[in-house]
């Protein structure tokens, strides 16, 4: 386990991983926001 943490600090564990790419949070991000600003607006009673 203390080989493992010396690569790890050392940098030489670099793993690739099959993940969802950083620009696919962003989208689905951007989006959540889009949706939240058209709900707060159009549902807004003090209108």
């Amino acid at each position: 386990m203390v080989q493992a943490l010396v690569r790890l600090a050392e940098g030489a564990a670099e793993e690739s991983h099959g993940g969802v790419p950083p620009a696919v949070f962003g989208v689905v991000g951007f989006v959540v926001l889009l949706l939240l600003l058209f709900v707060v607006t159009r549902f807004n009673p003090d209108r």
